[in-house]
């Protein structure tokens, strides 16, 4: 009679213990955020990559989504973006994140030190970026390349605009 106790008493632990799980719930775009980094410049990696890392005040849900625009003159790119500059010379901004910090990098199919100043100041020299937090659970359609269409869609146009710690 022990044993049967005994393993009735096991199977409903084993039962319980594989029924839990772990989810992550939104509010309808609350956990969206924007953080704009202006006037960065960024430290050289190697001959070909500059970069600049910062982290996020908080750890992001494994489920959202980060966008990085560039602020070019007038308007906001939506990054990763190439530029040609003649003679197979080509310059790419692009990034990568974890739930903990964004990456931004400039890289360059020659030596970044062959830029014109003209360039180096376009390019790499006080950069103004603009992250987007998406969650994961969003589920509207929205047209990320446009940055203003993106901040509407997820109800951002009054949020304010925060900025994140450089990482060292």
């Amino acid at each position: 009679m022990k044993k049967i106790a005994l393993l009735l008493t096991v199977f409903i632990g084993l039962t319980a213990l594989q029924s839990c799980t772990i989810e992550e719930y939104y509010d309808d775009g609350t956990y969206s955020q924007v953080f704009e980094q202006p006037n960065e410049t960024l430290i050289q990696e190697d001959a070909y990559t500059y970069s600049a890392t910062w982290n996020f005040p908080g750890s992001l849900y494994e489920s959202d989504n980060v966008l990085v625009y560039r602020w070019q003159g007038n308007t906001w790119t939506l990054i990763p973006v190439s530029y040609d500059l003649g003679g197979g010379d080509i310059v790419k901004y692009d990034y990568d994140f974890t739930r903990y910090d964004i990456k931004v990098y400039f890289t360059a199919n020659f030596p970044v030190a062959e830029l014109s100043d003209a360039e180096y100041d376009e390019f790499v020299y006080r950069q103004t970026f603009r992250i987007v937090v998406v969650p994961g659970g969003y589920a509207q359609k929205i047209n990320y390349s446009d940055y203003n269409a993106t901040i509407s869609a997820l109800g951002l146009e009054n949020a304010p605009v925060k900025t994140l710690q450089l990482k060292k």
